[in-house]
């Protein structure tokens, strides 16, 4: 079943085709006149050397109305635009194929789409998450959900940045503040990590292995299995706490794993615009224009950088798309990276792949704040506020919502007060509401499979217009990444529905059967979005 924006669209084309005109056909849903509006005649008026008002005028006139019934009027308005009126049979055409489709409304073919590996959170080992990977989190995961209703094939990946000098620096972190339980006199290195998560590391290490390293020499034995311990513990916590906020991954990548299997040498050999210089090795990363200097990425006493690790890894992510052809590497990192996006894409291209298949995106970080005072301290643990903490505080769903809602660049005021308000200042409750109204009101009617039939009036309409935008949204984030896109549409169809609501009487109305429909509608629409963002879905409110 075609929806009225195809129908549109193939009436146009066959006008074109009449005309011998050859152009790609966009229509927009209308503001202020007609349901839809198309601007072609105005795109065709240099080509053609006519005015748009008399293109859009043979347009028109080739369009046989009586072949495409489910257009109810078409007007051309100055300067050349098309308006287009859709007919009642449209509206419920609609609604049906809604009900009929369910939770696939809106889904998109699988066909000819490759695989794409998103990778999001990535924090380091070294602690429990904060609130700054919250954002990371919410904006990952749902963009994985929605590439997926897209229909495409979707990896979600988590890099563990376990290799480096952190992760020393965390084993001696733990071993100090281990050895501070027998003996608070005990020096904590100068350069130690020094918040509460890891006394609680060390709390842990002395539950499962008592004092059996008390007072023992820190030997490169020691430094490694303290350091595989906090590894395992940080990361078995993260894990739990992600899960509580509704993210999960296929795929975690060990960086230390990399350098074992030899994965990374071999990349950086491939590499053609590097240079030796005062016995280190640079990567030539002025040569693309978009970089400031050239950077390292073997230190002249033969370590490596985080850049020839991470070099080698985006290679291998690209290689596992099975189709690199189709495929697509998106991550998803803070706005204090943006000056390590270029030194990356260069890297990608210079091992041959093609820059336009690595997206990254990059997202401001947040405050937090509770009674006008900003937050930034862990109660607890004396350090950064804890994602752990923030959902004991408000819950997921509004850490989820809150944070998706908004667009990448934009700086954040998480408040707590606000968050949590249960009235119409909070964009969250409201389309919560809205789905708990519409159960509530499909409960009082005992329809299988109801049909509509007959939607004439503006606010069965206005809502009509809202529900045929869903397929469109999807489209449009799968190929822009923005997530933020969904909350105000979800926003506005809960609007239109209370409006609904509020002026149409659906019990033992001449149209009852069509308008329960309708609803069923609206609740399949509000709950999928919402499951795509990982929100509970409420029967009742």
């Amino acid at each position: 079943m075609k929806t009225a924006k195809e129908i549109i669209i193939s009436s146009i084309e066959e006008a074109l085709e009449k005309l011998k005109i050859s152009k790609n056909v966009v229509l927009t849903e209308a503001k202020n006149y007609g349901d839809y509006s198309s601007n072609i005649a105005l795109t065709l008026q240099k080509e053609l050397g006519k005015k748009a008002i008399e293109i859009a005028q043979d347009i028109v006139r080739n369009i046989d109305l009586n072949k495409y019934q489910q257009i109810s009027e078409i007007q051309v308005a100055e300067p050349g635009f098309i308006n287009f009126w859709v007919s009642n049979s449209v509206l419920s055409d609609t609604v049906n194929l809604i009900n009929q489709l369910g939770n696939k409304y809106g889904s998109l073919p699988k066909e000819n789409k490759g695989k794409i590996n998103v990778e999001f959170v990535s924090a380091n080992p070294t602690g429990y998450l904060h609130i700054g990977h919250a954002r990371n989190a919410a904006i990952g995961a749902t963009l994985c959900n929605i590439l997926e209703k897209a229909g495409h094939e979707v990896i979600r990946e988590y890099l563990v940045n376990d290799y480096g000098n952190q992760m020393n620096k965390l084993a001696i972190s733990i071993f100090s503040r281990y050895q501070q339980i027998f003996n608070p006199e005990y020096e904590l290195p100068e350069d130690a990590y020094r918040g509460g998560d890891i006394v609680e590391f060390a709390q842990a290490f002395y539950e499962e292995y008592k004092e059996q390293y008390k007072n023992v020499e820190y030997t490169e034995q020691v430094e490694a299995f303290f350091r595989e311990f906090g590894r395992n513990f940080a990361l078995k916590n993260i894990e739990k706490d992600l899960k509580k906020f509704g993210v999960w991954f296929d795929l975690y990548t060990s960086e230390k794993a990399q350098y074992e299997k030899d994965l990374v040498w071999p990349a950086i050999r491939r590499l053609k615009t590097t240079y030796v210089k005062d016995g280190a090795t640079w990567l030539q990363t002025t040569k693309g224009g978009k970089d400031d200097k050239d950077r390292v990425i073997i230190k002249g006493n033969g370590d490596s950088t985080y850049l020839c690790a991470d070099i080698a890894y985006h290679e291998q992510k690209f290689r596992q798309l099975e189709d690199p052809e189709k495929g697509m590497i998106i991550d998803i990192w803070g706005a204090d990276h943006s000056g390590y996006v270029e030194r990356v894409k260069f890297a990608f291209e210079d091992l041959g792949c093609r820059r336009e298949q690595l997206e990254i995106i990059l997202f401001q970080l947040i405050r937090v704040m509770k009674d006008g005072k900003e937050i930034k301290m862990s109660k607890r643990l004396g350090t950064s506020l804890t994602l752990r903490e923030l959902m004991d505080e408000v819950g997921k769903d509004a850490i989820r919502f809150f944070l998706i809602e908004r667009s990448y660049n934009s700086k954040i005021d998480f408040d707590i007060k606000k968050v949590t308000s249960a009235d119409e200042t909070n964009s969250m409750y409201i389309i919560k509401y809205a789905h708990a109204r519409c159960v509530q009101l499909l409960e009082k009617f005992d329809y299988t499979n109801p049909k509509a039939t007959n939607l004439d009036d503006e606010f069965s309409q206005k809502l009509v217009a809202e529900l045929k935008e869903y397929p469109d949204l999807i489209s449009t984030i799968s190929k822009t990444y923005k997530v933020n896109l969904l909350p105000p549409y979800l926003l506005k169809l809960a609007s239109a529905f209370n409006s609904f609501y509020s002026n149409i009487k659906v019990m033992n109305s001449e149209n009852q059967e069509s308008y329960v429909a309708l609803v069923n509608a609206v609740k399949t629409v509000l709950a999928d979005a919402m499951k795509l963002m990982d929100l509970d879905i409420p029967n009742k409110m």
